[in-house]
């Protein structure tokens, strides 16, 4: 089991991906998650030397034992207004997984539309099974959410409860494809679940987790333990269902806050934070 935590949210501080990997590992984390949410966060997206650039930087990883556990896609996965887009950013998904399994990730983050109709998301994933398989990376859906701009608070979206999750998953071949739990967007209000009732209703079928800590109402990201998630029953949960996957966190509000000197320092918290966990989790088994 190991502890993560996704790269985008150090591009500030640090120019080169070897740079974010160098500072992730001294920290104590023993596993990053390569952020590929546009061509922006990850211009590899777009450069025809992806492939090479994906080798080096496994290579660099390697040698100084920080391993790639997941991958983070490109999203939206369709755009509504411009079907010439929704074609585009097929293809940057593609490409993102190959990356994935050139990094070594052991699956990658792929949302879903946003339309809470599984029918509609399965389509969309199928397209995507030849290629996750010839690459031999896991595909996992994340539960999303939208916005009720009138009364403040989310609204029910793709994979937002259990049970449309799981209708989701009954439509794709669980060889391919799994869920992973992100734990803020589980307690934000207006979904009428949350983190614990998520991750008990998907059981087994939980291989990733997105851990982040919010106000209740809305996606903050910031860092477990600091606003008002409670982290004890979402802990007890994963532990019921003998969850096996990594720690990873999507902290990625938390960090940029602090000045470049302070990084290294907060780089460590946040490793004591998910290392914390991983043993809460594992040292009763």
């Amino acid at each position: 089991m190991y502890i993560s935590t996704e790269t985008d949210s150090l591009a500030s501080f640090y120019a080169s991906y070897e740079e974010r990997l160098s500072a992730l590992k001294e920290a104590g984390f023993d596993a990053y998650d390569f952020s590929m949410f546009n061509a922006s966060s990850c211009p590899w997206i777009g450069e025809n030397e992806y492939a090479e650039k994906a080798k080096a930087l496994r290579k660099y990883a390697d040698s100084i034992g920080i391993v790639c556990n997941q991958t983070h896609a490109p999203f939206p996965l369709v755009f509504s207004d411009s079907e010439e887009k929704t074609k585009a950013r097929f293809a940057e998904i593609v490409r993102a997984l190959e990356i994935s399994a050139i990094l070594g990730a052991k699956l990658s983050v792929v949302h879903p539309g946003n339309s809470p109709m599984p029918q509609e998301n399965a389509k969309l994933y199928k397209r995507f099974e030849p290629y996750a398989k010839k690459f031999g990376i896991r595909i996992a859906l994340e539960n999303m959410w939208g916005w009720d701009n009138e009364n403040g608070h989310a609204l029910p979206g793709a994979c937002s409860d259990g049970a449309n999750f799981n209708a989701h998953l009954d439509l794709l071949d669980e060889t391919v494809f799994c869920a992973l739990v992100d734990v803020g967007h589980g307690e934000m209000k207006g979904l009428d679940t949350s983190a614990e009732k998520m991750i008990r209703a998907l059981g087994g079928r939980v291989k990733g987790i997105h851990l982040h800590d919010n106000d209740l109402i809305h996606d903050t990201h910031t860092l477990p333990f600091t606003r008002n998630i409670k982290y004890a029953p979402i802990i007890a949960a994963l532990k019921d269902i003998g969850y096996d996957g990594d720690i990873t966190l999507e902290s990625d509000a938390f960090l940029p806050k602090f000045p470049k000197q302070l990084v290294p320092a907060a780089l460590t918290f946040m490793a004591a934070i998910a290392d914390y966990i991983r043993k809460e989790l594992t040292n009763s088994r």
